[in-house]
């Protein structure tokens, strides 16, 4: 009995500790959508000088919040990459931020 008790807590702890998926939050939504509109149309075959406009844009809109500043340069690191893919894949500039699921549905 004790041996049963012992395995359902266990089961029970592990369903606890499973994380749930991540979320995209708004932030990154709308991080996500101001890159689609800084880098398209057209995209720059130079991806700094895509990284540097949305640096840009991005600091001039969210302007005296200091983290959020330092976020706008980590995302620009991060996920402007695949988002310039999507877009010279030809995926619609309005779908971008949904395909690399940085968007709800």
């Amino acid at each position: 009995m004790k041996a049963v008790l012992c395995f359902v807590g266990l089961v029970a702890l592990a369903a606890a500790l499973v994380l749930p998926e991540k979320r995209a939050s708004s932030l990154d939504c709308f991080m996500c959508r101001l890159a689609v509109n800084v880098t398209d149309p057209p995209v720059d075959n130079l991806v700094h000088k895509s990284e540097d406009k949305f640096i840009t844009e991005c600091k001039k809109m969210l302007v005296g919040v200091p983290f959020l500043e330092q976020a706008c340069l980590d995302y620009a690191h991060a996920e402007l990459d695949p988002i310039i893919k999507e877009l010279e894949s030809g995926t619609a500039p309005e779908d971008v931020c949904r395909e690399i699921k940085q968007c709800p549905q």
